[in-house]
C-alpha cells in the first residue's frame, strides 16, 4: 500500500510537471507572423489595432517607413519607390505592402496584398521574380483576424466569391475570398486597407453576425427595412 502511495504520488508530481511545462512552452512560443502584423517593431502589441506598428492619421508617411524598415514582416523585403504617386513598395515573392503618402507628408494609407491577382497589378512589367525574397508573411484567415482584431462592425457580400470585414473606426478593411456561401474561418485573406478616415455607413454594409450563411446576413437586412 504504501508503495502503491508513492507511485500515486509520483505521477502526480510527473504529471504536474509535464503540465507546467506544457503551459511554459506554449506561453514561451513565439507570435506567428500574422499575428506580428498588429504589433510594434519590437513585437509588442499596438495600443490601438495598426499595421507593421503604424497608424494612418498619427504620424507621418516618414516615420511609417521607419516602422516598416525595422519590422520584422517588411524589414527583408525589396523597397521600390512609385514613380506615378507617392507611395512605397515592400515587395516579396507572396506579398506587397504599399505606403500612400499625401502632398504634406502625411501618412493615408497602407495596404496589404497577399492573392497573386493583387500583387500583379502592382508588379512593374518584366520584373524578374526570383529576385525577391520569400515573405515571412503568406497567409491569413478570417478567423485569424477575428481572433487578432475581435468582431468587425461590417460585412460586406459582394457577388462573387470576395467578402469583406469593416473596423468602421479603426479604419481597417480586410478582403477574403469566399468557398462557398458562408462565412468561414478558414476563409482566405487577399488584402487589407487602413485609411485614416473612418467610412460612413451605407446600405451595402451588413452588421456582424458571426460565421453563419449569406442567406442569414440578408435576412436580418430584410426583417429591418420592413
Amino acid at each position: 500500500m504504501w508503495r502503491f502511495s508513492c507511485n500515486v504520488l509520483a505521477l502526480a508530481i510527473g504529471l504536474a510537471l509535464m503540465f507546467g511545462a506544457a503551459i511554459l512552452v506554449q506561453r514561451a512560443a513565439p507570435p506567428t507572423p500574422f499575428a506580428l502584423l498588429f504589433t510594434m517593431p519590437d513585437g509588442t502589441p499596438c495600443s490601438r489595432p495598426c499595421l507593421f506598428g503604424a497608424r494612418v492619421g498619427e504620424m507621418s508617411y516618414q516615420e511609417a517607413l521607419a516602422l516598416l524598415d525595422q519590422h520584422p514582416l517588411t524589414r527583408d523585403l525589396v523597397r521600390r519607390r512609385r514613380v506615378s504617386t507617392a507611395a512605397m513598395l515592400y515587395e516579396g515573392l507572396e506579398l506587397i505592402v504599399e505606403v500612400q503618402a499625401d502632398a504634406w507628408d502625411n501618412l493615408v494609407q497602407i495596404s496589404l496584398h497577399i492573392e497573386p491577382t493583387y500583387t500583379q497589378r502592382l508588379r512593374l512589367q518584366g520584373e524578374p521574380l526570383e529576385a525577391l525574397p520569400h515573405a515571412l508573411l503568406r497567409s491569413g484567415t478570417m478567423g485569424e483576424t477575428v481572433a487578432a482584431i475581435g468582431v468587425p462592425d461590417y460585412v460586406r457580400l459582394d457577388g462573387g466569391r470576395e467578402l469583406r470585414l469593416y473596423y468602421q473606426f479603426d479604419g481597417l478593411t480586410f478582403y477574403f475570398a469566399r468557398r462557398n456561401e458562408r462565412l468561414n474561418p478558414t476563409d482566405t485573406l487577399t488584402s487589407i486597407y487602413m485609411y485614416a478616415v473612418p467610412f460612413p455607413e451605407s446600405s451595402s454594409l451588413l452588421r456582424w453576425s458571426g460565421f453563419t450563411s449569406s442567406e442569414r446576413y440578408y435576412s436580418r437586412l430584410a426583417s429591418r427595412s420592413r
